[in-house]
């Protein structure tokens, strides 16, 4: 929960310059998913066993690819895509800011 605030924190700031309603709530739903796809990724780590059946291992390599390797990639093109407006927006001179 505390990871979930700080992203709201953070989004915030960058609402605060960026001036754009839907670029922070992009930019707020491409972290808050990473966090949970890294959160299920580490989870199920923590649970394997020593050694998995080959479905089991299937299954899991599945689980990876869509939780993991297809839902991150879909938030990094995202994040690809906002990330520079985001930094240009937090970067500009305060009197360029407030035009």
């Amino acid at each position: 929960m505390q990871s979930e605030n700080t992203i709201r924190q953070l989004v915030r700031q960058v609402n605060a310059y960026a001036r754009d309603d839907q670029l922070s709530g992009r930019l707020y739903v491409d972290l808050v998913d990473m966090l949970e796809a890294c959160r299920w990724f580490v989870s199920s780590m923590d649970q394997l066993g020593e050694e998995l059946t080959r479905d089991e291992l299937e299954s899991l390599l599945i689980k990876i690819d869509v939780n993991v390797v297809q839902h991150l990639g879909f938030h990094m093109r995202s994040l690809k895509r906002d990330m520079p407006r985001v930094l240009d927006a937090v970067g500009r001179p305060d009197d360029k800011a407030a035009e």
